[in-house]
Formats: C-alpha cells, sequence, structure tokens
C-alpha cells in the first residue's frame, strides 16, 4: 500500500494531469478491481469518441457509482465533508468544518488525492492544527471562512506544511490577516490571494503597499475600498508580479481609475476588473494610452451603464479585451 500512497500523492500534485491518475487505476488492480475500473472510465470520457462509445461508458460509470458511491463515499461524509464529488476518479476538493479537519484530516487525506480544500471556521484552532500535520502539504487551493479567519491565516503564514499553496481565498477576513499574509514565511508558493467581500480599510491597503510579494493574481472585490485606498495601491512599489486586479464592486470612481492608469508598480497587470464600480466614461479613457499599464490586455467595466460610443479610444486600443 505504500507504492498506492505514493502514487496517491503523485495525484495530488499533478492535479491537471491524467497520467498519474491512470498509473494509480493500474496499481490498484487486484485490490480494488470497481474503484480502478472507475478511474478509467471517468478519464476515458473526457477523450473524443463515438456516440454509442460514449453512452456505453456513461452507463458503465453510473452502474459502478450505483454499486460502490456508499462505500467509496461513506467515510468522507461520516467525517462532515459536504457533498464529495468524484471527478477522473477521486475526490480531488471537499468542505469540511476546521474541528472535523483537524480530527479526521489524516484519514481523508490518505484515501483521496485531495488537493483543493475549504474549511469552515469556528475560531481557527482547528485549521491552525491541521496546518502541523504532514498531510497538510498536499493542499494547493484553500477556502477559509467563518468566525476565525484572521486567526486560521496567521497559523497559515509560519506553516512548513503550507509551502506548496498557490491559491488562497479568505471570506470574512480583517487588516489582520492582511498583515499576516504579508509577513508570511511559509507561504512561498502562493500566487493566487481573493480577499473579496473581506473587512478591509485604508490600513490594509497601505499594508499591502509596502509589502513586496510574489502573487500574480490579487481579488479585492466588495471590500469596499475606497479611491484613496486604491491610489495607495496604485502607489505599490512590491506588486510588480500581479497580473490580474479584480477591484469589483466597490463604488470606485474616476479618481481610482485615474490613479491605476498612473501607476508604474502594477504595469505588469494583462487584466484589471472594475465592473460594477460608480466609473464615468471619462474615467474609463484613463486607461486609453498604451502608456497607462502597457501590459493590460483585458479590461471590464461591466453593469456601469457605459456609453459605448464615447469610447472610442479605449476600444480600438484593448479591442475585445474591452469588456462593458
Amino acid at each position: 500500500m505504500s507504492d498506492l500512497n505514493a502514487l496517491r500523492l503523485e495525484v495530488a500534485t499533478h492535479a491537471g494531469e491524467d497520467g498519474p491518475r491512470r498509473a494509480y487505476a493500474e496499481a490498484l488492480r487486484g485490490v480494488d478491481d470497481a474503484r480502478a475500473e472507475f478511474i478509467q472510465v471517468q478519464l476515458d470520457l473526457r477523450g473524443r469518441m463515438d456516440p454509442a462509445r460514449r453512452r456505453a461508458l456513461q452507463r458503465r460509470e453510473r452502474e459502478l457509482l450505483v454499486a460502490n458511491a456508499h462505500a467509496w463515499l461513506q467515510p468522507l461524509q461520516r467525517a462532515q465533508v459536504r457533498e464529495p464529488t468524484l471527478r477522473r476518479g477521486f475526490v480531488d476538493e471537499m468542505s469540511l468544518p476546521e474541528d472535523a479537519l483537524a480530527k479526521h484530516g489524516s484519514d481523508l487525506f490518505a484515501r483521496e488525492p485531495v488537493y483543493r480544500l475549504e474549511v469552515r471556521t469556528r475560531n481557527g484552532q482547528g485549521l491552525a492544527t491541521a496546518v502541523t500535520q504532514p498531510w497538510f502539504s498536499q493542499v494547493r487551493w484553500l477556502r477559509v471562512e467563518g468566525d476565525g479567519v484572521d486567526a486560521a491565516t496567521r497559523a497559515l503564514a509560519s506553516a512548513p506544511h503550507a509551502r506548496h499553496l498557490d491559491a488562497l481565498v479568505l471570506t470574512g477576513a480583517t487588516d489582520a490577516a492582511v498583515d499576516a499574509l504579508t509577513r508570511a514565511t511559509a507561504l512561498t508558493a502562493l500566487r493566487s490571494v481573493s480577499l473579496s467581500s473581506c473587512q478591509l480599510t485604508g490600513e490594509g491597503m497601505e499594508t499591502l503597499a509596502k509589502a513586496t510579494l510574489p502573487w500574480t493574481r490579487l481579488y479585492l472585490s466588495g471590500s469596499g475600498l475606497t479611491d484613496e485606498d486604491v491610489a495607495t495601491l496604485a502607489g505599490a512599489k512590491g506588486l510588480g508580479a500581479l497580473t490580474l486586479l479584480a477591484l469589483n464592486r466597490s463604488d470606485l470612481g474616476d479618481e481610482a481609475a485615474e490613479a491605476l492608469a498612473k501607476s508604474r508598480g502594477l504595469g505588469a497587470l494583462e487584466r484589471l476588473e472594475l465592473s460594477r464600480n460608480e466609473l464615468s466614461e471619462e474615467g474609463a479613457l484613463a486607461f486609453r494610452s498604451v502608456k497607462a499599464l502597457p501590459r493590460l490586455r483585458r479590461l471590464e467595466l461591466l453593469e456601469m451603464g457605459l456609453d459605448f460610443s464615447e469610447l472610442g479610444p479605449l476600444q480600438k486600443r484593448l479591442g475585445d479585451g474591452l469588456r462593458l
């Protein structure tokens, strides 16, 4: 079974590849033939084939699920995992409370190559316990929500087993979480951070603006930012790796757009989202020059009632990359 454990880790580590999953299925034959066949069937369904062959595989997929899904998924459901879904033969994403993760994580991760995890926190202590365990190093994508988000973020920031985490989504975080992330010593692989719908202030933006971070994607939609907060962010010198910045649903005006257009520290931005704000056509036209965020390829200005006929220079620059 040690070989299976190593193969399971390969599946989690190379989540986008089918090769490790096929290798696992082959190694599983004779141990759990039904699961081995199920993995192979779900992988085969991803390819091109004639309709009759597809219908036959889909029928076999349903038969295998009816006969085996209860046994495969019951251990997860007993651990309070919500609606686990089998994709390409495995449960690779799950959602559960932090206390259940701390208690059952070792068994759950030994059963399935989970690499995407949603955790509901109460006080952050359960997640703080989980991140000290070696199996947590499988996690590449993590969403944390609930009352303990700030405490959980502080634990993550210094957890050696969080070193492979690439994407982090925090819901309900405050400036304290921002401070923890900018001081993090363990999150060396982190590139995508979502702080959308969080409770951030100008202090949090100042903390971000002063930090030097390798992040490439930052989501700040619906976090109550002001034009002044965005101007602070636009003046950052340590966020030069950002290629995507989302600032939707924040009541931002033309001043924010003008500050972003003049930013030199955010010069690598390729995608900027400013939908459902309060920009006018004049504010949008701040991005008409190629000198304004020179690498910009996509600008989203949805649901603001802007007059397309007045944005000719912007449309000329971005073409289909301008979304209104």
